[in-house]
C-alpha cells in the first residue's frame, strides 16, 4: 500500500515539474517578438447560459488577424537557418 501512494505522490510531483516547465516555455516564447499579449473578452451570453463567468482569449485580435501566429512562429523560429535557407511550405 505504502508504495501504491509514494508512486501516486511521485506521479504528482512531476505533473507539477511538468506544468511549471511549460508555465516557462509559454512565457518565454519567442512568439512575442511579434505577437502581442491579446485581452480577455467577456463572453455575457454564454456567462449566463452557463451561469459562471465566461471570457474568451482573442487570438483573433493579433495583428495578423489569426491565432495560427504563435504556432507557425514558434515553429520557424526552431528551424536551424540552414533548413530555413531552403524554403519553407505551409498550408492551412
Amino acid at each position: 500500500m505504502l508504495l501504491n501512494e509514494l508512486e501516486v505522490a511521485a506521479a504528482a510531483a512531476e505533473r507539477v515539474a511538468l506544468s511549471h516547465d511549460y508555465l516557462k516555455k509559454t512565457l518565454t516564447a519567442r512568439v512575442y517578438d511579434v505577437a502581442r499579449e491579446t485581452e480577455l473578452e467577456h463572453a455575457p451570453n454564454l456567462s449566463t447560459r452557463l451561469r459562471n463567468p465566461v471570457y474568451l482569449k482573442r487570438e483573433d485580435n493579433q495583428p495578423v488577424f489569426s491565432f495560427k501566429l504563435r504556432g507557425a512562429y514558434n515553429k520557424m523560429a526552431h528551424i536551424p537557418a540552414e533548413a530555413l535557407g531552403r524554403g519553407v511550405i505551409t498550408a492551412s
